[in-house]
């Protein structure tokens, strides 16, 4: 190859080599991992059948299925207790509250209190999922997908859990592509810094 062919060379291909770095650095900045949406149980509000209110079981329950261990839906082997979940009610005689305890993975729970006649308005539910409790949120989700924050008519909600997104070591790929881009930056500056000084010598060799 002829110096002019590798001259031309160079020039074209200097655009691109300058940009690469960036492009790599731009890769790596967009790589992280984002929070995932869990489905782990189910929210329940239903009325006694007239039988059962028959047998003295009258009004309305509520009931929670946990089933974060599920593996085709959930967490699988992580799936977790939810520990003291609780039904907050909004009634026609003031705010009342159900226990339900804890409810262990693949189990139910369903509440029992006498709610003496109140018309309940709305019902939420509160726990803690995990023991240490696992990093993120509770969200209710309704047939659409759509977050809701309460039940306002018997019907059933999904208990969706939202990861916090882990704080994670990069992966090996992340971490080559993120030193090519170092690297190519310290390429493209060392070829500058010799450019310019051999555009100094060349100015010393025509002033002598």
């Amino acid at each position: 190859m002829t110096k002019r062919a590798r001259d031309v060379l160079k020039s074209s291909c200097a655009p691109i080599n300058r940009t690469l770095p960036v492009v790599a650095l731009l890769v790596c900045s967009l790589i992280h991992a984002p929070a995932n949406a869990i489905p782990i149980g189910d929210f329940n509000w239903s009325e006694h059948t007239a039988a059962e209110c028959d047998a003295g079981l009258c009004g309305s329950f509520f009931s929670v299925d946990n089933f974060s261990n599920d593996p085709d839906f959930s967490l699988g082997l992580l799936g977790d207790a939810f520990l003291n979940a609780l039904v907050n009610l909004q009634t026609d005689t003031g705010p009342q509250s159900l226990v339900l305890g804890d409810i262990v993975p693949g189990a139910s729970s369903q509440s029992i209190d006498d709610l003496f006649g109140a018309i309940i308005s709305s019902a939420t539910l509160g726990f803690t999922f995990g023991s240490p409790p696992l990093p993120g949120s509770i969200q209710l989700l309704d047939e659409a997908g759509d977050i809701v924050t309460a039940l306002t008519a018997p019907g059933s909600l999904l208990i969706d859990f939202i990861e916090s997104p882990p704080v994670t070591v990069p992966e090996p790929s992340t971490l080559v592509l993120l030193l090519g881009g170092l690297a190519g930056f310290a390429a493209d500056r060392k070829r500058r810094l010799q450019r310019s000084i051999d555009a100094k010598d060349r100015d010393r060799v025509s002033a002598a």
